[in-house]
């Protein structure tokens, strides 16, 4: 799960957590970011680990939150250990999409 969480990112034009899905590129959008981590330069901060102690524990706790959301939409694939989308993924045989083809 911590590949996951590292692999949820910040959409500054929306101001929200999104993951991608590493075959199709398919974002799914996870919860919003609150109104006092709206500033770009507070928010590239704190999405780099630099921002102050009360301020990255805040952001941290909200990305925790998006991600246990996000996970609902992603399977890991038993081949590659990529998390891809429900789309991209043969729950039958447990991998996802270019495993299955190769």
């Amino acid at each position: 799960m911590r590949h996951f969480y590292e692999n949820v990112d910040v959409d500054f034009e929306s101001l929200r957590f999104y993951a991608g899905c590493p075959i199709c590129g398919r974002k799914n959008y996870g919860g919003r970011i609150p109104l006092s981590f709206r500033d770009a330069r507070k928010l590239d901060r704190c999405r780099h680990g630099r921002a102050g102690r009360l301020s990255q524990m805040v952001f941290n706790r909200i990305k925790a939150s998006s991600v246990q959301l996000l996970a609902v939409h992603f399977n890991q694939c038993e081949k590659c250990h990529r998390f891809v989308c429900d789309d991209c993924f043969d729950s039958g045989e447990g991998i996802c999409a270019e495993c299955k083809n190769k």
